[in-house]
């Protein structure tokens, strides 16, 4: 269990190995673009947003800590409060903490590490932010120092709000709702239920909505911290769907993208319209491979990040994508190939934006933020 909660399936691929790979999936670039690197040396860096500022601000997942115990898909987990939102001067390239201190689990490389996952900017220009887990998941009589257990249970599976002048507050227990609801139902997922991981978020007024990549539930978190589920996603071929994205289109509808857990072929993932006015989930595009990013351009066309097009299972260094997604599609066209493990996604300006080297041992710094320019 302290595995399932620590390292849990979302881009968390401790046996994969660090040598070159090639894509799978027959590069069919449609544009020529000219990608160049906005900041380096990233923790594990997972979702970005673009603030009312017109700053760059990203979610770094962190890599655990010094507090150590045998067991989890890495060999050993190690508990931290190394994960952070931090703001990307656009010029500098300097990475400026703005909240920290939060929650982060990774094996003792600091690798595949879960933390602040998910973020992003409602209209009044807070910077919300979704942490992994649930403090409900996490066992009794665990080994680890009494009050760090106490303080990550305290932050595990919230919804935050950071101010972009610094500091962070909870908001609501998304985790331990999760994990309750999957609790009652253990039918929806055969052999994985309970579970929860909040992972995405799309920030809003009076109301934010959240994927649970563990629970498989798109959840609406009202402001006075109550929340409820509205959609479950439905299971691929194999194990779970795993969503781990979501943007508003411009027909007011959200978009969910799903990373599909292990055992799915290269092609299993699924993007998922949801109709806010008529309470229904359909299917909006097939034929995407392992999505840890999505949203729409400025353009208003839909964009996903691939983790890798081998699949989960076989996911590699340099087997990533940035891809356009068109409506009703069953294949993207790709973009950009060749990434590492790429994770979030954001727009700006004609320009998308997307973290690579979401999972990376600590030490070699490789996490950074790429721009794509189209012409």
């Amino acid at each position: 269990m302290v595995g399932k909660l620590v390292l849990a399936v979302v881009v968390t691929v401790a046996a994969v190995s660090f040598a070159s790979a090639a894509t799978a999936r027959a590069s069919s670039i449609v544009v020529a673009p000219t990608v160049s690197t906005v900041a380096t040396g990233l923790d594990n860096p997972r979702d970005l947003t673009f603030g009312v500022d017109g700053r760059l601000y990203v979610a770094e997942a962190g890599h655990g800590g010094d507090d150590c115990i045998s067991g989890g898909e890495g060999g050993t987990t190690c508990v931290g409060f190394t994960s952070r939102i931090s703001r990307i001067d656009m010029v500098s390239g300097l990475v400026t903490p703005i909240a920290t201190g939060i929650v982060s689990f990774a094996d003792g490389q600091g690798f595949g590490a879960t933390g602040v996952d998910g973020i992003s900017t409602s209209p009044t220009g807070s910077i919300f932010g979704i942490v992994m887990g649930s403090a409900t998941a996490v066992p009794n009589g665990i080994p680890f120092v009494p009050a760090k257990v106490a303080r990550a249970k305290a932050q595990l599976g919230r919804l935050i709000v950071a101010s972009p002048a610094g500091g962070w507050n909870p908001v609501a227990d998304v985790g331990d709702f999760d994990f309750a609801w999957t609790a009652a139902r253990p039918d929806l997922v055969p052999g994985q239920f309970p579970d929860a991981n909040p992972y995405g978020v799309l920030a809003g007024v009076g109301e934010h909505w959240v994927v649970d990549a563990g629970a498989n539930t798109l959840d609406r978190v009202r402001s006075n911290g109550s929340v409820d589920v509205v959609a479950f996603i439905p299971n691929p071929p194999a194990s779970d769907a795993v969503p781990t994205c979501i943007d508003r289109g411009p027909d007011g509808a959200l978009y969910i993208g799903e990373l599909t857990g292990g055992g799915n072929a290269p092609g299993s993932s699924v993007v998922w319209r949801y109709s806010v006015r008529d309470q229904k989930l359909t299917q909006w595009a097939t034929g995407l491979t392992a999505v840890t990013g999505c949203g729409f351009g400025t353009d208003g066309r839909f964009y996903a990040v691939e983790f890798s097009t081998l699949g989960l299972d076989n996911a590699a260094p340099g087997t990533g994508a940035l891809v356009r997604v068109a409506p009703h599609s069953v294949a993207p066209s790709v973009i950009v190939d060749g990434l590492s493990f790429p994770g979030g996604f954001a727009s700006a300006g004609g320009a998308l934006y997307f973290s690579d080297w979401s999972i990376a041992p600590a030490v070699t710094g490789l996490g950074s933020v790429k721009r794509v320019t189209l012409p």
